[in-house]
Formats: C-alpha cells, structure tokens, sequence
C-alpha cells in the first residue's frame, strides 16, 4: 500500500506529537508500506517555511504520488489546497489530531474550530491519542464511530530505583518551556516550601517562548530558591532516564495534554506526579493513589501537595510502587504500532496479506 504521510510545519519541529509521527512510519514501514513522507526536511529547502509554497508543493506531490491513503498530522495551515480536491477526489485520509487547535479563545478559537472541523470532516477515520481528545474533537462535531483511540507508547526502560534513595528531594519538570506547560506556577509554589531541602530540575527547550522563560528564571533566582532551580535545556532521552532514576517526583502542570508521554514514563520510573487536574493527565494519574491533581495554575495547592511529598517517604513510596504497577498496563511503542497499522489498513480498506507480522 501507498501511503502519503503528511506533517509539514513551519519549521523542524521536535515535539512528542511528530516523534508519534514517526514512530508511525516506521510501523508502516515495517508492516511492508511504501510511505512517501512530506515534512519540513522532505520539501526544497526554497519554500520551507512558505504557506503558499508548502501548500501547493504538498497538492502537486500527493497528485503524482497517487497513494492508496493520506495520513495528515499538524498540517492545516497547509492543507487548504489539498482540502479542496478532497471534495472532489474520494482518497482515504486518515487525520492525526494531536489537539494543535488548543490554546486561543474567544472568536479566534472559534474560528479555528471551524477550520479543524472543515479538515477532520474531510477524514475518514480520525486517530486520537486519549478519551479526553476524543471528547473534544466530538465536541467539533466529528462522529464518535469515525474516531479511534490509540495511546502512544513509550519504552520500558531499565529501572534503579536505589538512586532515590539519595537526598535531597529531586522535583522533576518535563517539557518545553512555555505557557501551556506552567513551569511559572511550579517555580512559585516551590518558593512557598520553606527551608525544605529540594532541587527542582526542568529540562525543555527554551527558544520557541523566550519572554516566558524569561520570567521562569527571574523566578527561579529568587531569594528563596537560588541555587535550588536548574534548567538543563534540551536533552537526550538517555539523558531524561538517568533523571527520572534520579528524581522523586514528576510535576506537570499543564493546562491541558492530548496523553502526556512524560507522565507515563514517570509513573514507570516509580514517580509520583503532580499534575494539573485537566486535559487527558487524570486518565493517567488517580488523585491520592499515584500521585495528586491540583486545579491548574493553583499555586499554593501545588506548594501544599509538594510539602507533603517532601516531608513523608512513606508516602512517596507507596505511591511509587502504585505509579509503576499502574504503568506496566500501559502500551508499549510495539503496541501503540500495531494497533496504528490495523487503523491504517482499514481506513485504506486494504485487505493486504503479509508475510510477515509487523516487528
């Protein structure tokens, strides 16, 4: 089968959203598809970052490719002419919604609600990564029966839980830097802990929000916190294992996530999170069992709950071992692709017999 993958941005991008991406392909790949993939390093360097470029190189290239299904993920700026000849053209498109219509208000989120559900209307199937996008992409008025529910997956990595033993109590923060995520409101909530020994690490990239950043370091050099705050920047994911060996705790903040991969690996790693009680992160994490939900951007609710992480290891450890009993459900990448290849299959209404199963 032919498969025209589509995920062009206005720049190389390397969030969770298009490391699914291509975990995706490789799947495909795997399971004996040829895949054709339109992505910011795939197109001539002339129209990379070009709306109008972009949008009629991907028209011409899916035209000449003649693929058997269309898979589009976070491409709808550049999608318009391709939409367009959807209307005519019965192709089978499989849409990714990875929730990037999140984050405006007022008549600006309206508008771009209209425009995703113009593209997802379009679609026969739509993957989604939990029941809460799912809901909200229900909300748009898509039909439930056109949905799918496949999670990511993450690697179950090799675990040294006697690294936590040290002190003292490492807080762990994953993530770009940005508004979304709400570092500002952890970096405040951890100037309330008093004369607690603690380090708080956020490891995330820092170029796409700099004035935001900005005021979450200005905070972090606050008296009550110099020297406790670290931002190691963007690192490896050896890197982010070592830390999450290392750590006691998994902050995540963020106003809303389409699943949360950091959270899944953290709950692996026998962390306990605390987490902003919204968007997909409470399908994940069960307030007073594995960690605890707080109502986003509560401050002193994050200080109290962090207080109690800090001064009971009791506590913390109990919810460890339920964190990574939990998480053992979870799905792996070799699950997560699996499940992907069926949804593809049968969107394409390929009925395709391979030699081999997919590894």
């Amino acid at each position: 089968m032919k498969i025209s993958f589509v995920m062009l941005g206005l720049k190389d991008h390397s969030t969770g959203g298009y490391h699914f991406n291509f975990k995706m392909v490789d799947a495909l790949r795997n399971a004996g598809h040829d895949i054709d993939i339109v992505h910011f390093t795939t197109i001539p360097q002339r129209i990379r970052g070009s709306r109008a470029g972009g949008s009629f190189y991907i028209l011409r290239r899916v035209l000449k490719y003649k693929p058997d299904l269309i898979v589009i993920s976070k491409s709808y700026v550049f999608m318009i002419p391709l939409r367009l000849l959807l209307s005519f053209r019965k192709y089978p498109v499989l849409y990714l919604d990875h929730l990037e219509w999140h984050g405006s208000t007022g008549l600006i989120h309206r508008i771009r609600r209209l425009f995703v559900y113009w593209f997802l209307s379009s679609g026969k199937r739509v993957w989604v990564n939990s029941r809460s996008t799912a809901t909200d992409v229900v909300s748009l008025g898509i039909p439930e029966e056109k949905i799918c529910i496949i999670p990511p997956g993450f690697h179950k990595f090799d675990l040294n839980p006697a690294n936590r033993r040290s002190k003292p109590v490492k807080i762990l923060s994953v993530g770009t830097i940005c508004p979304r995520k709400d570092q500002l409101t952890l970096v405040k909530a951890c100037g309330m802990l008093g004369n607690r020994e603690f380090q708080l690490l956020i490891p995330g990239d820092e170029t796409t929000h700099r004035d935001y950043v900005e005021a979450v370091r200005r905070e972090a050099d606050s008296d009550q916190l110099r020297g406790k705050v670290s931002f190691p920047g963007h690192i490896s994911q050896d890197d982010l294992r070592d830390m999450y060996d290392q750590s006691h705790i998994l902050a995540n903040l963020s106003h809303w996530e389409g699943y949360g991969i950091a959270v899944a690996e953290a709950l692996w790693a026998g962390l306990p999170v605390l987490a902003a009680d919204a968007g997909s992160v409470p399908e994940l994490v069960t307030h007073g069992e594995n960690g605890f939900l707080i109502p986003p951007g509560d401050v002193e609710g994050c200080a109290d709950h962090l207080k109690k992480l800090i001064d009971d290891d009791t506590l913390r450890d109990r919810m460890s071992e339920t964190a990574h009993k939990r998480a053992e459900k979870y799905f792996t990448w070799y699950d997560t692709g699996r499940e992907f290849v069926k949804l593809a299959e049968e969107t394409a209404g390929s009925k395709i017999r391979r030699d081999q199963p997919y590894q």
